[in-house]
């Protein structure tokens, strides 16, 4: 299980991603339950309240409102690539970076998942297929009817023919 984030802190004057080792401007600083911390970049935060909200994020901000009595205020401001936004505040935000790390590890272990199942299919699947069910039942119905006809038409031929025997075995009888 994910370690639960307790703070966000961006650092405006940036500094090297962790990742990328490239400057960027600005980073973000999380903070995690025991109290360890982790920088991200940009792309990543990005990619978690994507994958928290299941929406593709476009940009979002830091706003700082500041109180009469001179007590700040922190939201960020997500919008979203259809362009609708959500106005959030820094907990929320923590619990919406969590949950967007916890799904795109639910992602890559059903990709994961789906390799090893590919994996342990047949080597040829032509040979070890799954028996089909008739994908054509009319034809079947048809070629049962076409069958029943073709019975009574022999059975009448036959019919026919034993009645032109039993005429010839008649008159040569009474020829006699």
């Amino acid at each position: 299980m994910s370690k639960e984030i307790i703070g966000i802190k961006q650092i405006d004057e940036g500094g090297e991603n962790p990742k990328t080792k490239l400057p960027e401007k600005p980073l973000w600083e999380l903070t995690f339950d025991d109290l360890t911390t982790r920088i991200l970049g940009k792309p990543k935060m990005e990619e978690y309240i994507s994958k928290s909200y299941e929406n593709t994020v476009h940009h979002f901000t830091r706003r700082i409102s500041i109180l009469m009595d001179e007590r700040k205020i922190i939201q960020w401001c997500v919008v979203f690539s259809d362009y609708s936004d959500v106005l959030l505040s820094s907990t929320e935000l923590c619990k919406k970076l969590m949950l967007g790390h916890q799904r795109k590890d639910e992602d890559k272990y059903m990709n994961l998942e789906e390799a090893l199942a590919k994996k342990n299919f047949p080597q040829n699947e032509v040979l070890f297929h799954p028996v089909k069910s008739n994908p054509y039942p009319h034809l079947t119905q048809d070629r049962e009817e076409l069958d029943r006809l073709r019975t009574k038409a022999i059975e009448e031929a036959k019919q026919e023919v034993l009645n032109e025997e039993f005429k010839q075995t008649i008159e040569t009888g009474e020829q006699e």
